[in-house]
């Protein structure tokens, strides 16, 4: 029976997300946590809770210029490593890796900007699809400005129980939020913008922490101070949260400072908030055949 399993990776939030010109954009980093899409003959047509990736197959479908009822032929199982409606992609993870498993189904191509059309299709998407860090219009996708830089870093991924979902959280009202903190995120853009010229790291984590730290008006994160607190106690690159979702990430350099950064969380009352605490890398693959 023919089996194709493609996989994307998901993302700890945002590096940066706020208003420039004349829409929100965002700038999502990669993590080495991933979905799994499995597309198979079969008559089973959802072996998953998630019907936005059923919608993904049956677009990638129409756009391969399939007939709509092979999806009655088709099985599809999602895998996924990551937590729904934190703030960590796995929406566009699990709709991008769908698609690039139909069209290898199929022996078929389908090519990035398709993949991103589709998930555009289906909801507002992370940036986490592009090879290096891109600022990205996540609405519409009308903004696509490829860095082409690739940092690598850890990241302290810091996990609670509360989910967000970002279909309803992003709303008119909190548009209007964005959009009034334009002149202060424009600052943070541009050192953003800096870093990726200078490939600074610590550029770079600067305009994540002030970024989170805007974003504390808008979606605010329990024991946000102490972090930050951490933060500079440890000299880490920075912080950065997911802007509309739950999770939190201290992003670390060097190896050696994760575990006293560990033993310091593990012993304050943001462990009882952040109840799982995982240590990713920075990931730039994008989706592709597993």
């Amino acid at each position: 029976m023919r089996r194709v399993t493609a996989k994307c990776p998901g993302s700890c939030g945002e590096l940066i997300q706020g208003w420039v010109g004349d829409s929100q954009k965002l700038v999502s980093y990669g993590i080495n946590s991933f979905s799994w899409a499995t597309i198979a003959e079969g008559s089973q047509k959802l072996k998953t809770a998630d019907k936005k990736a059923w919608l993904a197959l049956q677009k990638s479908l129409h756009k391969l210029n399939l007939p709509a009822a092979e999806a009655e032929n088709l099985s599809l199982h999602i895998y996924s490593e990551l937590p729904i409606a934190k703030g960590m992609a796995s929406s566009t993870a699990d709709i991008a890796a769908t698609c690039l498993a139909v069209a290898e189904y199929y022996q078929r191509e389908l090519a990035i900007e398709d993949i991103i059309e589709i998930c555009l299709e289906i909801e507002r998407t992370d940036s986490t699809l592009f090879s290096s860090l891109t600022l990205f219009e996540q609405e519409f996708g009308k903004v696509r400005e490829s860095s082409g830089w690739r940092p690598n870093f850890y990241v302290l991924v810091l996990e609670p129980e509360e989910r967000i979902a970002t279909d309803t959280f992003h709303s008119q009202a909190t548009s209007q939020l964005f959009y009034q903190q334009r002149y202060q995120f424009r600052a943070v853009y541009e050192k953003y913008l800096a870093a990726v010229e200078e490939k600074s790291i610590q550029k770079l984590g600067t305009a994540a922490s002030e970024s989170a730290t805007l974003n504390q008006g808008i979606l605010a994160k329990p024991f946000f101070e102490e972090l930050l607190m951490i933060k500079e106690h440890f000299q880490l690159m920075g912080i950065n949260v997911a802007h509309s979702g739950s999770v939190v990430g201290l992003m670390i350099a060097e190896k050696e400072q994760i575990q006293p950064v560990l033993r310091e969380i593990e012993n304050s009352p943001i462990r009882d908030f952040y109840t799982k605490i995982k240590v990713h890398r920075s990931c730039y693959q994008g989706v592709q055949l597993a």
